[in-house]
């Protein structure tokens, strides 16, 4: 009996020494939190210091501009360290509807920027759209959202130009780079190199730095002249789509995806022309909303003018269209 109470006293320091080191380990394995907790479509993450949502959006949404996604779908402005965050991993809100109506994307359009001066109202213009938390989104983004496969930032835009004119990179370009916003620029192809016209060395540039590249044909193309049959008039029309297309695909090797309509009305004839060369889409010049129920062929825009001011501005940038109520 006394050799055993020996042995336990001798042992009882090695015990307790055990259990001193043990015990902290046990507690701190049960209060541990997992990392992330992976669903079909949305990741759980517990945020750290560490964490903010350009590096989560990188990590899990490939790009830190999906930012927006994480922080919309969590009804926030920021992230809080040692909380937990849904990621969603696909689009969750298609076409923006809600309870209360749907989103609308408004599509600004201006036509060059032929004097110096006209600079300051679009860089004004530009600052105000930064300013305001909108959401400049590319002609791919878009084209998904009329498709409602895509939901979208809720204060998104799309900004085009219609012009082959040398303005562009000289004024527009820059400003363009310094807000890092996209823009889709519509060109006469047949055009370029011409006196006081872009060079496709200046258009490739460009397209290298957000600004996606699409056509458009001359107006005059449009005339149906007196002396002309319906044949004739289809076929002068698809050539010179044709030969737009063509121009892009060798200088920038790619063919055009959308384009954009003369001012005025558009029929089902150039529609047709457009379907059967593979453009996915066109602009037309009306005012109107642009919900995920769009024609593709039949987008609208808004032309801005260069005196536009902020009030009038304002206008153009209606995003949601609430549902009427009698």
């Amino acid at each position: 009996m006394k050799g055993r109470m020996l042995r336990f006293k001798l042992q009882y320091p090695v015990i307790l020494l055990i259990f001193t080191l043990l015990i902290p380990l046990l507690f701190s394995a049960c209060s541990s939190i997992p990392r992330e907790h992976k669903l079909n479509d949305f990741v759980i993450v517990h945020t750290t210091d560490a964490d903010s949502p350009d590096q989560l959006a990188l990590q899990y949404l490939k790009h830190p501009s999906e930012k927006w996604r994480i922080l919309d779908f969590n009804q926030t402005d920021s992230l809080v360290p040692g909380k937990d965050i849904v990621i969603p991993l696909k689009p969750y809100k298609l076409g923006g509807i809600s309870a209360e109506g749907y989103q609308t994307i408004p599509v600004l359009a201006y036509r060059g920027f032929a004097h110096e001066a006209s600079e300051m109202p679009f860089e004004k213009q530009m600052a105000y759209l930064k300013k305001k938390d909108f959401q400049v989104i590319s002609i791919d983004q878009l084209y998904p959202f009329l498709e409602f496969r895509d939901n979208l930032h809720e204060k998104s835009v799309l900004l085009i130009i219609d012009s082959t004119d040398q303005s562009i990179y000289d004024h527009a370009f820059p400003i363009l780079r310094k807000y890092q916003f996209p823009a889709v620029v519509f060109i006469t192809p047949d055009q370029v190199g011409k006196e006081k016209m872009l060079n496709w060395e200046q258009i490739t540039r460009m397209s290298e730095n957000r600004i996606q590249i699409q056509c458009r044909i001359q107006n005059d193309e449009y005339r149906f002249s007196p002396d002309s049959t319906f044949y004739g008039y289809f076929q002068k029309l698809s050539k010179a789509v044709e030969q737009a297309a063509d121009l892009m695909d060798k200088h920038l090797n790619k063919r055009c995806g959308f384009f954009l309509y003369p001012p005025g009305n558009h029929d089902s004839l150039i529609v047709h022309i457009l379907q059967k060369e593979g453009f996915q889409g066109a602009f037309m010049d009306q005012e109107g909303d642009n919900p995920f129920f769009t024609n593709p062929y039949g987008i609208h825009y808004s032309q801005v003018s260069q005196d536009s001011d902020e009030k009038k501005f304002e206008t153009l940038l209606k995003v949601f269209e609430k549902h009427k109520t009698e």
